[in-house]
């Protein structure tokens, strides 16, 4: 497996994540075993995270499955906006941050 950081943007129907405490927990929660954050906005979240799958192919699929259940049990409607990705080494390599 292979480590890729993911940003999911997410639209919710008009709703602010951050004035609902109960939903922004809920969600939060489910995706506590990908390091998620999240910047909030009107309408619109875009959560950073991590995901450990063997391709970049993989990412959008896992990333986005995995918001879109959180939303879900939150009992908040969402639609997948856009997935982003990269994988963490070489973009580490690539900043000079590691030798190899």
């Amino acid at each position: 497996m292979r480590e890729y950081q993911a940003v999911v943007r997410v639209r919710h129907q008009g709703r602010d994540l951050s004035k609902s405490l109960d939903a922004l927990d809920a969600v939060t929660g489910a995706l506590l075993d990908y390091g998620a954050t999240a910047q909030l906005g009107d309408g619109w979240t875009e959560w950073t995270m991590t995901v450990r799958v063997p391709t970049l192919y993989d990412v959008a699929a896992t990333a986005g499955r995995a918001v879109r259940d959180a939303y879900e049990r939150a009992s908040w409607g969402s639609t997948l906006v856009r997935v982003d990705a990269w994988q963490v080494a070489e973009w580490e390599h690539a900043r000079g941050l590691t030798e190899e």
